[in-house]
């Protein structure tokens, strides 16, 4: 009966999917377009609202109060990406099953044990009524829409499904599932599976930290001549206390701010991209929102009121790159396997918090979830009824969290104190951030909460019983790396490490390496008169810093067959640019992708296959972060991660021409006719296309091909064992000039309106593709002239 009861549910879904699938036609696309012009009466609105859209479809949003500004944020943002908005929400509360059925099911159930809706609440108590005014003037322009004849986006159509009235409550919310992955829990997760496979001495050995001789942030130019970690201990120490960890469940940016001794306007340029994942629509949102208090525009996230990460007002523009800081710790906790909602705390049992969740999955039966929190955290892994789980501690929702707070207040900044001053409430992620103003001020500054605890805590989870491992506080606002007006006449931020040794608090184990910052170090410590072209050539640089060193290293290989001796050639006579359109790229990512393989492979054991599928933050940091060592290690004949006996000679012969043979098995032809544009293209896939692959065809924007590689300033990351398809790149390039904020410029990979039948839908790839921006208008008569429509939002009578 239960095979019957499966091939009638398997049965019953695949017509499902056909049915949902006849919805999604050419047709439907255009007619589910919502009305950009004329006029229409709204109830809430204090005075009116007018909204321009230039030629990019991009919103230009003047209103004449703060409340009115926010409404027509969120009107705005409900127009053009509801369907996002509403996948966003339904993700952050686990209900993304509720969609797709159980496809959406694991993530659900990590979601649900994230309990992220449990904190809502008390963060928005938190905030200032400002702050509280804002979320709320944001949801009643989403709901001003949501009530209007507009009809609902294709997707929700097709799926039935009629979103609920928006809350403030579900704007923190989009701010939280957005980032809650950008944190290192998975590393401490996958550093405890190492440990309890290979040891803690050859689990030290692959987290050696950041590289000597590689760029600080602070001061801009310095290098990192500090030890190298040594986990040993820590590691060492770690490994009696874990439970039996099981199957329980590249992203980075650039940016920088070239003072005015070094521009040709003699104010500063911020300039910057943040690299991510390409996700259809984008991630990021061009947006332009005015009123008598400000006039910002820039980029946000659809779903929650103003510009948090890149933007300028009329007197400070500010830009952020991912601090890689440690925010997450897990903390093992022990059950009573006898009343398992109670935890060991100490010499007493504390008694854990416990619901039952249902689950809705579309078109197939519920699932029950027990969710467990203790007072380190929720229970994302583990058994508590088998007596143990692993507790979540996040800055995020380990107290109120009044980040509302500082993106409010980065809105009136009149100057860079103040934009500074507004990062005092900004709690999640740490950021690094890059400022310039109109009056010549510019700097750095490290933005977010990071906690003070031992610094067991940062190598693996820790006991939970003990009370050892606590958090006690955080570091003090006035601690955090900053710098104003570094002599150097410029900062800049790529992922790297921030300070040296010498810096009192703890911020992370691992920074991406300095390959990037080497390369805007590079060109801005030469750099003088600068304009934004000059920023814009910058974003397209290709030079690669791993590929020039192992230049050096290509005299130890003796190639074993005619392929590998022209690719060693072709190689050898390269000039080390990530170009689109030469094979040399292709060559030596195969190369290094085989040589890591050679590397760790023997190494990792029984793990190695897990770690090369990995497509988190887990595994897949350790593989980058080796990756970028091979040529160090070549370079030093460091032979301590390599099997017994073997040679870096033999292994570097072997993997060119197991690099060679896979190519032409994939390629044929040529090899002086392969180009690294032929694999190396984007595969940005709509949300509902790997659910309902059938509409992939119209809802899937076009590939893009694409120069650059991860260790670039043009981002085009590629992962492990993924094949040489981007899987990170930038999400967003754009420039803010504080001389003349009408020459700053923008583009992104995609196009503002997330309805894959609008005109605007993918129509900013071309400019991307030929890394070109367009102006960011910001002149209000220069946009009403400029408008390719006009709406006016006028209170309802």
């Amino acid at each position: 009966m239960g095979v019957d009861r499966r091939a009638a549910a398997k049965e019953c879904a695949y017509h499902h999917q056909r049915e949902i699938m006849s919805r999604i036609t050419a047709e439907s696309l255009r007619a589910a377009l919502p009305v950009m012009g004329g006029e229409r009466s709204l109830p809430g609105l204090e005075g009116p609202i007018v909204i321009h859209r230039d030629g990019f479809g991009i919103p230009h949003v003047r209103a004449g109060t703060e409340h009115d500004a926010f409404f027509g944020q969120g009107f705005v943002h409900a127009q053009d990406r509801l369907w996002q908005m509403e996948y966003d929400r339904l993700r952050a509360r686990g209900r993304w099953s509720e969609a797709v059925g159980g496809e959406g099911l694991a993530q659900d159930k990590l979601m649900r044990r994230f309990q992220i809706w449990r904190t809502l609440e008390q963060d928005y108590a938190a905030l200032s009524g400002d702050a509280q005014a804002m979320l709320q003037a944001y949801s009643s322009g989403v709901n001003a829409f949501l009530a209007g004849p507009d009809p609902l986006p294709v997707e929700l159509q097709a799926l039935e499904m009629q979103p609920e009235p928006w809350r403030a409550g579900d704007c923190l919310a989009v701010m939280k599932v957005r980032h809650i992955m950008m944190g290192v829990w998975e590393g401490k997760l996958w550093r405890a599976r190492l440990v309890q496979t290979l040891g803690a001495e050859k689990t030290a050995l692959l987290h050696p930290g950041y590289q000597q001789g590689q760029l600080l942030m602070l001061p801009p130019g310095q290098r990192f001549n500090g030890p190298i970690l040594d986990g040993l201990a820590e590691l060492s120490a770690g490994l009696a206390g874990l439970p039996r960890l099981q199957e329980d469940p590249a992203a980075g940016s650039n940016n920088w701010v070239a003072g005015g001794a070094r521009t040709a306007s003699g104010k500063p340029l911020v300039a910057g991209d943040p690299h991510r994942a390409l996700d259809v629509p984008n991630v990021y949102y061009q947006n332009h929102l005015a009123c008598a208090d400000f006039d910002v525009v820039g980029f946000s996230f659809p779903g929650m009121p103003g510009f948090p990460h890149f933007a300028h007002n009329a007197h400070v523009a500010w830009s952020i790159t991912h601090g890689q800081a440690d925010y997450q710790d897990l903390f093992i906790e022990q059950f009573n396997p006898e009343q398992p909602a109670r935890y060991r705390w100490q010499e007493d049992w504390r008694e854990a918090e416990v619901c039952e969740e249902r689950i809705a999955v579309r078109g197939e039966a519920s699932v029950e979830l027990s969710l467990y929190r203790t007072h380190h955290g929720p229970i994302i892994a583990g058994h508590p009824r088998e007596g143990w789980g692993l507790a979540f501690c996040y800055t995020a929702m380990a107290a109120p969290n009044r980040t509302m707070d500082a993106v409010y207040r980065m809105l009136r900044a009149a100057n860079a104190d103040q934009l500074e001053e507004a990062q005092r409430h900004w709690v999640d992620p740490v950021n690094n951030m890059v400022y310039g103003d109109v009056h010549g001020e510019f700097g750095y500054r490290t933005r977010g909460e990071l906690p003070l605890r031992p610094r067991a805590n940062a190598w693996l989870p820790v006991a939970g019983w003990t009370g050892e491992y606590e958090w006690r506080g955080a570091v003090p606002f006035e601690e955090m790396p900053a710098a104003r007006n570094p002599r150097a006449g410029y900062a800049y931020s790529a992922n790297n490490r921030i300070v040296d040794e010498t810096y009192p608090h703890y911020i992370a184990l691992d920074f991406a390496p300095g390959f990037r910052a080497e390369r805007i170090n590079a060109l801005l410590s030469t750099g003088s008169g600068l304009q934004v072209e000059d920023m814009g050539r910058m974003h397209g640089d290709v030079l690669s810093v791993p590929a020039t060193a192992f230049k050096a290293l290509y005299g130890k290989i003796t190639p074993q067959d005619e392929g590998a001796a022209l690719a060693l050639q072709l190689l050898e006579q390269w000039d080390c640019q990530i170009s689109a359109h030469s094979p040399a790229p292709l060559l030596f990512a195969a190369f290094r992708q085989r040589l890591l393989h050679a590397v760790l492979d023997p190494l990792l054991g029984t793990l190695a296959a897990t770690a090369f599928q990995d497509r988190g933050h887990g595994a897949a940091r350790m593989l980058r972060r080796t990756m970028a060592r091979l040529h160090e290690l070549i370079a030093e004949d460091d032979t301590a991660l390599l099997p017994q006996g073997a040679s870096w000679a033999v292994l570097m012969a072997r993997a060119l021409s197991e690099a060679v043979q896979g190519l032409q098995a994939r390629l044929g032809g040529r090899m002086e006719g392969w180009r690294w544009d032929m694999e190396h293209k984007t595969g940005a896939v709509h949300l509902l296309s790997r659910s309902f692959p059938d509409a992939a065809s119209l809802l899937d924007p076009p590939p893009i091909p694409m120069a650059g590689d991860g260790d670039t300033l043009l981002a085009g990351g590629i992962q492990a064992e993924q094949g040489f398809q981007v899987e990170t790149l930038s999400t967003a390039r754009y420039v803010f000039d504080t001389g003349d904020w009408n020459r700053s410029a923008w583009v992104i990979p995609g196009g503002a309106s997330g309805h894959p039948g609008s005109p605007h839908y993918a129509d900013q790839t071309g400019h991307f593709r030929e890394l070109r921006m367009h102006p960011m208008l910001y002149d209000w008569d220069r946009i009403a002239t400029q408008a390719e429509s006009t709406q006016h939002l006028q209170p309802e009578q």
